[in-house]
């Protein structure tokens, strides 16, 4: 059971943890992540019509009679408002109430006129009419007068729903509510068939993945108001099950139709009723107009199908673009009460010498003839351009009146009069206060609300729409609609991902942890690794939430990760313990023995750093092995690879190397460190002649063992891969290159993965070199001329040109290392004497001499590839007066200028290099 703990307590783990999808601490981690994003761009155009403590305070009790909003309609239309949203449900007709105004001013004027006309003809009748007729003419005017007092006290009681209808209609461009339920009253067929015809969404169309709910009933605002309005949305928000209101939808499914949330439907509007593809994570407007361009927008849908609510961070709802319902409708009051003050103005002579248009009489025709004749079914011949004319009239005549010489000319009338003049001058004085207040406050409104999407909502403390947000407790709900109109005004929102997704992750990383602590033995370093997960994990989904905007569920994974790496320590603590001789064994596998005695004799040296340190680095290759990945299967190449690299290491270690890594067919090693060393470019030498003598024992010894049976002892992987090899007539070649200097030498990594390793210039250089002596077609081994000057005599090499490594700017000179001095026949060295003679004569610019003697060479050692690519190099460009260039594909780039580190005094002498060859090859 112990040998499999370390996947059994993940899966337990992730078991128990994805029971976290049935609770609501994701969203709650959601919520957090949100205050990392950019804050949502609040729109000037979406302004909140507040019902508020002030509101309630000047206006009177609440719930305000329904024709405080028709003012306010009027007010918010006249100030250019681009929508008036209501979030109230008006569901029950309002009782009808006595018109105190026309009651106290109007209606005795008209008893009195109708009581007059009886008593003239009461009168006359007496006096002129034949007494025959008398009483029936007396019948005939007493029902007349009668039923001119009746139809004049009938508009003593007035009914405020069609104050609002009416308005609503004015308005124009007015939305009311739904409230879609499964328990709601039966509509009446008229309403239906309004909400099917004329509220219903036309130009969409539902995949059948998407999640739109769908229900049995629905309660609209009252007809008066639903007919009358442009539009009507839905207002259900569901919180979620603790209580935070994250989400909602935008649209819903009645009775087989489609409808919109409330600001959905003005917004749908302001984009030009676009067409709407509702699929299973988004919802496409397709070609909305927007003020630069015409261009589709997308919204994203979260699992549900609902919009993930993004409120504007760090800024409580008092903060919003607002302005109270209390400012709109003093408005209203104002210019009412301007107009009463021209009447007064008037019934006391004050336009006597007024000679222009009277004021009152374009407001009297702007809200009574024009405003009822565009709200009426009628057809009738006047515009909204109509309405605006007069009462932009109202404005520019009462200006005039009032600032223009009227005054002067009233006073001069009642010159020596000081009581009246004084009068005068106080009533203009007190006219011109209400003309003041109300044009200030009306600009004033006007900067607000114009070109705006005005939400009227209650956030009063008297009310009761509150919820509650991550920002807010008491949250007024009616700013859920502020925040959806800002998110699609401005394309800002987020999603979430399936609760799959953060399972797979919780499993990738537990079990993931679980294969890592197999790997690590200390307790301190499993609860460092185990910590570093966690908070990579958590940061990286951050991260990609904050680029993405798409919340992967993070509890799962973090949580169940923590229970996984806490568990696996506890055990591992009280179930193992440190064997020095197991590091010794596993650690002698790729390092040299004095490294790992020093690991072992010294655990506290092994830690992050390095040092630098002359020695030699080792890059090796197997040449063309990815035609042997072509020949064998996984088994026979890992089995072959095996059998390499542990003999080639071998060889490396006993010359005190360290093996680096392996990186495929590669091998990387470094002589000289730990352990300094001063002969270390030596070493490395011996070990690379060494590999090439193991190279040619290795494949005799696959020719030998393919062609018997095979040995007890072998792997049938290995001995298929040899029989293969043979079969396709393919050995192994290695390439090496070797490089000397100062490099940085240590333990680099991070605490809890860490490698002894080397990097620098230097180490880059003998990388290059191992796939140079493909260009070279040498015999496998290349060296640069910082390594040839640390060796001795005891080493036969071989001059080949300077060049310019990629990415090296300094040239250098490349040899070839042959072998052991002592192992070379006289004819060897003659060779190799002769061969130094051609490269004289080559880099002298001595062209054919230099053919001639790479020829001779050639002729004797047919072998030497190195030769024949000079012969190439000569006859193809220098024989001829070119050079090659990286356009002839050559390899190589000649450039014709003398190093720029080359000794002056050679030039002219046999010592001058003409020129450097730049290295194509990477």
């Amino acid at each position: 059971m112990k040998k499999y703990t370390y996947l059994l307590i993940p899966f337990i783990s992730v078991i128990i943890c994805s029971l976290l999808i049935f609770t609501s601490l994701d969203k709650q981690i959601a919520d957090l992540f949100q205050r990392t994003l950019p804050k949502l761009k609040e729109s000037d155009s979406v302004v909140m019509v507040n019902i508020d403590d002030s509101s309630v305070n000047e206006i009177g009790t609440w719930p305000f009679s329904r024709e405080i909003y028709a003012d306010a309609l009027v007010v918010l239309k006249e100030l250019g408002s681009e929508a008036a949203i209501f979030d109230l449900s008006f569901l029950d007709k309002s009782q009808a109430k006595v018109n105190q105004e026309y009651v106290e001013s109007e209606l005795p004027h008209y008893v009195d006129e109708d009581f007059s006309e009886l008593s003239q003809n009461i009168t006359w009748l007496l006096t002129e009419a034949e007494g025959d007729t008398i009483q029936e003419d007396v019948s005939s005017v007493m029902e007349t007068v009668q039923n001119r007092i009746k139809t004049a006290i009938q508009y003593s009681v007035r009914n405020a729903d069609d104050s609002l209808a009416n308005d609503l209609k004015f308005f124009e461009n007015s939305y009311v509510t739904l409230t879609f339920g499964t328990e709601t009253p039966d509509l009446d067929e008229t309403t239906e068939q309004y909400l099917t015809d004329n509220l219903s969404l036309k130009n969409i169309s539902v995949d059948k993945s998407a999640k739109v709910p769908s229900y049995s009933g629905v309660e609209p605002a009252i007809s008066d108001f639903l007919f009358n309005s442009k539009r009507a949305g839905f207002v259900n928000a569901d919180a979620d099950k603790d209580g935070y209101l994250r989400r909602l939808y935008l649209i819903m499914e009645y009775n087989g139709k489609y409808y919109p949330q409330l600001l959905f439907a003005p917004i749908l509007n302001y984009l030009g009723n676009p067409e709407i593809e509702v699929k299973r994570n988004k919802i496409i407007l397709k070609d909305c107009h927007f003020a630069d361009g015409t261009r589709d927008l997308k919204i994203p849908l979260a699992q549900d199908g609902t919009v993930l609510i993004k409120y504007p961070k760090n800024v409580s709802y008092y903060d919003y673009n607002d302005t109270p319902l209390w400012k709109v409708y003093r408005i209203r009051l104002l210019e009412k009460a301007m107009a009463d003050s021209l009447q007064f103005l008037k019934e006391n002579g004050f336009f006597s010498y007024w000679d222009d248009d009277l004021p009152y009489e374009y407001y009297d025709a702007a809200t009574g003839y024009i405003h009822d004749a565009l709200v009426s079914d009628n057809e009738a011949d006047v515009t909204y351009d109509d309405y605006f004319a007069y009462k932009e009239a109202f404005y520019e005549t009462t200006r005039n009146f009032l600032y223009g010489d009227t005054e002067k000319k009233l006073l001069d009338s009642v010159s020596g009069d000081d009581e009246t003049a004084a009068w005068i001058s106080e009533t203009m004085n007190t006219a011109r206060e209400i003309f003041d207040d109300l044009v200030n406050s009306r600009e004033a409104l006007k900067n607000i609300v114009k070109n705006s999407f005005c939400i009227f909502g209650t956030c009063a403390t008297s009310t009761t729409d509150f919820g509650l947000t991550q920002y807010e407790e008491k949250y007024p709900n009616p700013g859920v609609h502020y925040a959806i109109a800002n998110q699609l005004l401005s394309e800002d929102f987020v999603t979430d991902s399936p609760w799959w997704i953060s399972v797979i992750i919780a499993i990738l990383l537990c079990f993931g942890y679980g294969f890592c602590s197999v790997k690590i033995k200390s307790t301190g370093k499993q609860l460092v690794v185990g910590g570093l997960i966690e908070g990579t994990a958590i940061i990286l989904l951050l991260l990609f939430f904050i680029i993405t905007k798409i919340y992967i569920g993070t509890a799962i994974p973090t949580i169940s990760l923590a229970i996984t790496f806490i568990a696996i320590t506890i055990l591992n603590f009280i179930s193992t313990s440190k064997d020095k001789k197991f590091i010794t064994g596993a650690f002698s596998q790729c390092l040299s023995k004095e490294v790992v005695d020093e690991i072992v004799a010294n655990p506290s040296s092994f830690k992050l750093g390095g040092e630098r340190v002359e020695m030699t680095a080792m890059f090796t290759d197997i040449q063309k092995f990815s035609g042997f990945s072509e020949l064998l299967n996984a088994a026979q190449l890992v089995a072959l690879l095996n059998f390499y690299l542990t003999k080639m290491s071998n060889l490396i270690m006993e010359e005190r190397g360290t093996v680096d890594k392996y990186e495929g067919d590669a091998i990387i090693a470094l002589v000289g460190a730990p352990v300094k060393m001063e002969d270390h470019a030596a070493r490395a030498c011996a070990a690379a002649i060494r590999m090439k003598k193991a190279e040619v024992e290795m494949n005799k010894y696959i020719i030998e063992i393919a062609a018997g049976s095979k040995p007890d002892d072998m792997e049938q992987d290995l001995y298929d891969a040899f029989k293969i090899m043979v079969q396709n007539k393919r050995t192994l070649f290695t390439r090496i290159g070797l490089n000397s200097g100062e490099m940085i030498a240590g333990y680099m990594g991070s605490e809890n993965k860490k490698n002894y390793t080397m990097m620098g210039n230097n180490v880059n250089l003998a990388s290059r070199l191992e796939g140079v002596n493909k260009q070279y077609h040498t015999g496998g081994i290349l060296i640069s001329e910082a390594t040839r000057t640390d060796l001795s005599d005891s080493f036969l090499v071989r001059s080949l040109d300077r060049v310019q490594v990629v990415n090296v700017k300094t040239p250098i000179r490349l040899y070839e290392l042959i072998g052991f001095k002592s192992e070379a026949t006289d004819t060897k060295l003659t060779y190799l004497e002769e061969w130094e003679k051609a490269m004289h004569k080559f880099e002298a610019g001595d062209y054919s001499t230099a053919l001639s003697a790479f020829k001779a060479l050639y002729s004797q050692d047919s072998e030497d590839k190195v030769a024949a690519y000079y012969v190439e190099l000569i006859e193809k460009f220098f024989a001829k007066g070119k050079v090659p260039t990286e356009a002839d594909d050559f390899g190589v780039a000649y450039n014709t200028e003398n190093p720029s580190d080359m000794n002056p005094e050679w030039v002219g002498t046999k010592y001058e290099i003409k020129g450097t060859f730049r290295l194509l090859q990477k």
